[in-house]
């Protein structure tokens, strides 16, 4: 199978799912990973850090298993003032030319704006009449919400964490201490946590938006 991933942010991709990328690359899914924001120019004055950012990116994605990616390269924390149009168009152009099957896209709901136009341009972008797309699912992100995340999917990720980990170690930019939400020692918890809920050691999760099962009879 094809699956997309989609990012706001350099980061989201292994904070929210990296543990469950490496097990779908396992499975010998072709992985594409397309970052919408370059994720620095909110926090850097120095815009080295885009390639920094890029490099880690890449280097982590290689951890996880990643095959291809996109960078978009939107102004970091400002996709709220850009017409939602030109994110959709961008995100439209990556799904019309990899044809994924499966899309995974950031949740809305927490304090990014940057995350909510994100989720929001997926919806649109990978509307079922217009695309091969079976199924879109948004994935949980560490740190402070507006809306509380409620998921319906859990995926077992015992056998990845350890991979979870280096791939975020590839970061360095980015990993900050406890109890920081993108410390190492929070993002194993959050897993222990959701672990919990499904009766395993690790585990991330996920909202099921939508899917389609053509052959499936009502």
């Amino acid at each position: 199978m094809k699956i997309l991933v989609l990012a706001a942010h350099p980061d989201d991709e292994v904070l929210g799912m990296g543990g469950t990328i490496k097990k779908l690359a396992n499975l010998k899914n072709k992985i594409h990973l397309c970052v919408v924001s370059e994720g620095v120019s909110a926090q850097y004055r120095d815009k080295k850090m885009i390639k920094v950012r890029k490099d880690a990116c890449i280097n982590s994605g290689k951890i996880l298993g990643i095959s291809s990616f996109s960078f978009l390269g939107f102004p970091d924390a400002k996709l709220d003032s850009i017409p939602q149009v030109e994110i959709n168009v961008q995100i439209e152009k990556i799904v019309s030319e990899f044809k994924p099957d499966i899309v995974y896209t950031v949740s809305a709901g927490d304090n990014s704006k940057d995350h909510e136009k994100v989720f929001e341009s997926t919806i649109v972008s990978c509307r079922s009449f217009k695309t091969k797309i079976t199924k879109v699912i948004s994935y949980e992100l560490p740190g402070p919400r507006i809306n509380p995340f409620e998921p319906n999917i859990y995926e077992d990720i015992t056998s990845e964490i350890i991979f979870k980990n280096k791939a975020f170690s590839k970061y360095d930019s980015e990993i900050e201490k406890y109890p920081h939400p993108r410390s190492r020692e929070s993002i194993e918890s959050m897993a222990k946590y959701r672990g919990t809920q499904a009766g395993v050691n690790y585990a991330e999760s996920f909202q099921l938006i939508y899917e389609i099962n053509s052959k499936k009879k009502l």
